[in-house]
C-alpha cells in the first residue's frame, strides 16, 4: 500500500515515534503485531513502518526518505525483499501451503542489507494449521527479517502466535481530530456521528466506493424483504456480492437504528421511512435476538462459511422476529 503523505493521520504520531525509537535502539521485535479497531488506519501505519525498515536513508523524523533505490522500489511494488501473505480469496482463510511458500521466501538471501520483510494481512485469517506452520518462522526468524502481522481481531489469533510478537495497538482518534483530518481530505463531515468519526479510514473507503448509494439500495432491499416484495434468496444472493466490510457496517448501523427507534429514541434519522415504520411497531424484547445474529454474522464473515447462506439465514431470522411481533400484537 502506497499512501500519499497528505493522508498520514496525526493520531498515529505518538505510536510511530515510539516505533522509530525502538528501531533506532534495536529494540524492535522480529514479529510486529499491528492491531486496532477497523478504520483507524492500521495498514497506513504498517506501511510507514515497512518503508522505514527498508529505507537506506531515513529522514530525521524516522520516515522513509522516498527517494533512495529501496523507497522507489517499494513505491513501484517491485522491492525484492518484501513477501506478502494474504488469503487467496477475500474472506477465506490463509492456507498452510501458502505459509510454507511464504516462509521459504523469507529465508532467501536479501538483496539489501536491511533484510527481508514479511507482510501478513489479515493475520486473523490464518487457519490453525497455517498458524502452527508460521510459529517456526516466528520462533527462529531469518537474520534481519521482520514480520508485520495486521489484524482488527487480536483475540482471533492463536495465543502462541500472539505471544511471539510485539504488540503495537493503533488508537482511534477523537471525533474532533478525525473531523478536522477528514475535512482536510475533502470529505464533508456533516452528519457523521461519533462512531463514524472514530473510524475515519472507513469513512474514506465508503466515499470512494459509493457507500451512500449502496446503503440506499440495501435499505430498499431490506424493506422489500420485510414487506414480502422480494424473496430472501434473491436478496441474499445480491447482497453477498457486495464488499462484506461495507455491508456489515451498514447492517450494524441499521440494526442499531431499528432498535433505538423501537425503544422510542427517534434522534437517528438515518432510517428510510418504510424501515422506520417497521421499527416503531417493534417489540424490543422480540427484536433483541436478531442483534445477536448480526454479531454472529460479523464473526462468520472471517471464516470459510458460505457468505450468501449467512446473509440468507440472517434475513430469515429477521422475518421470524417480525412474525413474533405480529403474533404478540
Amino acid at each position: 500500500m502506497n499512501t500519499p503523505e497528505r493522508a498520514v493521520p496525526p493520531w498515529h504520531a505518538p505510536l510511530f515515534d515510539h516505533m522509530i525509537q525502538a528501531i533506532n535502539d534495536d529494540r524492535v521485535s522480529h514479529g510486529l503485531l499491528i492491531c486496532g479497531p477497523p478504520g483507524v488506519g492500521k495498514r497506513v501505519f504498517a506501511d510507514r513502518v515497512l518503508r522505514a525498515l527498508l529505507c537506506r536513508e531515513r529522514a530525521s523524523s524516522g520516515d522513509a526518505c522516498g527517494t533512495c533505490s529501496a523507497c522507489r522500489q517499494v513505491k513501484a511494488s517491485t522491492h525484492p525483499d518484501i513477501s506478502r501473505l494474504m488469503p487467496e480469496e477475500t474472506g477465506r482463510q490463509i492456507k498452510v501451503e501458502q505459509v510454507r511458500t511464504f516462509s521459504r521466501r523469507l529465508y532467501l538471501t536479501p538483496q539489501y542489507n536491511s533484510g527481508r520483510l514479511g507482510w501478513i494481512d489479515p493475520a486473523d485469517q490464518l487457519s490453525p494449521s497455517a498458524a502452527n506452520s508460521l510459529l517456526k518462522t516466528l520462533e527462529e526468524p531469518p537474520r534481519s527479517c521482520h514480520l508485520l502481522l495486521l489484524t482488527s481481531h487480536v483475540s482471533a489469533l492463536m495465543a502462541t502466535v500472539r505471544s511471539r510478537c510485539q504488540l503495537w495497538r493503533v488508537p482511534s482518534p477523537t471525533p474532533s481530530v478525525a473531523r478536522e483530518w477528514l475535512e482536510g481530505q475533502g470529505v464533508d463531515t456533516a452528519g457523521l456521528d461519533a462512531d463514524s468519526l472514530r473510524s475515519p479510514f472507513s469513512v474514506l473507503a465508503q466515499r470512494q466506493q459509493g457507500y451512500d448509494e449502496q446503503a440506499r439500495a440495501w435499505d430498499e432491499t431490506l424493506s422489500a424483504v420485510i414487506r414480502n416484495r422480494e424473496d430472501v434468496s434473491s436478496a441474499a444472493e445480491r447482497m453477498a456480492k457486495q464488499p462484506a466490510d461495507l455491508w456489515l457496517d451498514w447492517l450494524y448501523r441499521r440494526s442499531s437504528a431499528l432498535m433505538s427507534l423501537a425503544l422510542g429514541d427517534d434522534s437517528d434519522q438515518s432510517l428510510a421511512e418504510p424501515l422506520a415504520q417497521v421499527a416503531r411497531k417493534l417489540d424490543p424484547a422480540v427484536f433483541q435476538p436478531w442483534l445477536a445474529c448480526v454479531a454472529d454474522a460479523s464473526r462468520l464473515s472471517r471464516t470459510n462459511a458460505d457468505w450468501q447462506l449467512v446473509i440468507e439465514s440472517l434475513l430469515l431470522e429477521l422475518k421470524v422476529c417480525l412474525k413474533r411481533r405480529s403474533a404478540a400484537s
